[in-house]
């Protein structure tokens, strides 16, 4: 027998097409639980309806959404299977083909499976109208360490969500349900651990190469919202694949860790999106961006080599200097409070920037000339210089963009930019007040270029 899972939230569109879809199947030897989540529209009354219709459907209903008190004998389902059944879970608003059950049934038992999954076709939540399909060009059985290792990038999709998939009761049981460790991702990627952790125990997987299951794409999908944990959700991904290759193949191959790092790079750009885009706080947004490139796999993933993989190594930098671009377009908003924030950031990204842009005068450099702050970001001390004169054209009164500016000609070894900037640094301290050390500068200066006419014009100015 087949033991089918649905929650059902707020589904009062969708729902009908599920059941429908698992009704209709061509393997009838099955029992459906369905458990309305605490739906305010009428969900309730479809499941009814569809209960008292079938006896193969067994109904539950929740009082309060995600109440995991409530009816645990659904929550803890995959626990229960009996010895030599299966179990299958189906969100409520996609739907399997009719031959879903049987293919992949004869699929498990002709190649000894306890685990496997099928291909999918993703269908518009709003039109209804196939978007695309995911599905292998043939079965890929995975059932030894060398196999996992050979075929871990190909099948890796299909180990991702827990949907489109039969299991055995034994790998059924190995899944996290209403008690997790603390380190279980708490925003999304739930269904990848579980999945895992399936195959882990059971140590094989199987995919057919058919496209069995009809997956509906909703903006409203956890992966385009911010949820609290998400800033860590992407980290733990990639350390539960790091242990599942340990302990399935006994060695991460320098080929799986970079595919690793591609799949890691496009989770970050979606949290990245996510997080810009979302109602958070400034303050608050600063705060998880700052945890997300502490990450040590941050690092790595950004001064990796994965043109192997197809990554391109601009494609790399684009969103890495991304981050600053987005930065630089909160300037207006920007305040002291967010300054060691965004200091932080900028060091992370280029380690010299603390020692090029001071504290107090990151806001001045924000607001008055953030293409500098963009350039510095990059390490790109050249364009830092162009848009530094720019500024400096302006005749400013302060004088620590004059010493970024020196010091920027020093780096760059422009030993014309690193005089004129030194004269002019000068001619600053001695009008703002600071004669005693504008004396003793003078005067190294007047060694290294005795008869200079700047210089002797900035001593006259000096004994006024």
């Amino acid at each position: 027998m087949i033991y089918i899972r649905t929650c059902a939230y707020n589904a009062e569109k969708t729902l009908r097409q599920a059941i429908e879809s698992v009704l209709r199947q061509t393997y009838s030897n099955f029992e459906y639980h369905i458990l309305d989540n605490g739906s305010r529209d009428k969900t309730g009354d479809i499941i009814r309806e569809y209960a008292g219709r079938d006896k193969r459907i067994v109904p539950y209903f929740n009082k309060v959404n995600h109440a995991y008190q409530e009816n645990p004998d659904f929550w803890n389902l995959s626990r229960h299977i009996p010895e030599g059944d299966y179990f299958c879970i189906l969100d409520a608003d996609d739907a399997y083909a009719p031959a879903f059950f049987q293919e992949m049934l004869d699929f498990m038992e002709e190649n000894h499976l306890e685990i496997a999954a099928c291909g999918t076709v993703f269908l518009d939540a709003g039109t209804g109208q196939a978007l695309g399909t995911t599905v292998l060009e043939d079965n890929v059985i995975v059932n030894t360490p060398r196999l996992m290792n050979a075929w871990f990038s190909t099948i890796h999709w299909n180990l991702r969500q827990v949907w489109g998939k039969l299991y055995s009761s034994r790998a059924a049981a190995a899944r996290y349900e209403t008690e997790v460790p603390d380190w279980f991702p708490k925003a999304y990627g739930g269904d990848t651990v579980n999945v895992m952790q399936c195959v882990r125990t059971v140590k094989q997987f199987g995919v057919y190469a058919k496209a069995l299951h009809y997956y509906t794409v909703s903006v409203k999908s956890v992966s385009h919202q911010w949820i609290p944990g998400r800033e860590e959700a992407d980290l733990i991904l990639y350390q539960k694949a790091v242990e599942f290759l340990e302990e399935c193949c006994g060695i991460v191959t320098e080929q799986n860790r970079a595919f690793l790092y591609v799949v890691y790079f496009n989770a970050l750009a979606d949290t990245l999106r996510v997080l810009t885009q979302s109602v958070l706080t400034l303050k608050d947004k600063l705060a998880h961006l700052n945890k997300i490139l502490s990450y040590p796999v941050t690092r790595e993933m950004f001064s990796a080599d994965l043109s192997s993989m197809g990554l391109m190594r601009q494609d790399q930098k684009k969103l890495l200097y991304d981050i600053p671009r987005w930065l630089l377009s909160q300037a207006e908003v920007c305040r002291e409070e967010h300054t060691a924030l965004l200091i932080e950031i900028f060091n992370r990204l280029n380690p010299d920037f603390a020692s090029l842009v001071p504290a107090d005068t990151l806001l001045w450099y924000l607001q008055k000339t953030p293409r500098t702050v963009q350039a510095l970001v990059e390490q790109d001390y050249g364009k830092a210089a162009v848009y530094l004169q720019e500024q400096l054209k302006n005749k400013l009164p302060e004088i620590f963009p004059v010493i970024l500016a020196q010091t920027l000609a020093a780096l760059l070894q422009d030993d014309e930019a690193y005089i004129r900037y030194s004269k002019l640094l000068l001619e600053m301290q001695i009008r703002n007040g600071l004669q005693e050390q504008a004396k003793v500068q003078l005067e190294e200066w007047e060694q290294l270029l005795p008869g200079d006419p700047d210089l002797a014009g900035l001593r006259r100015l000096l004994t006024k």
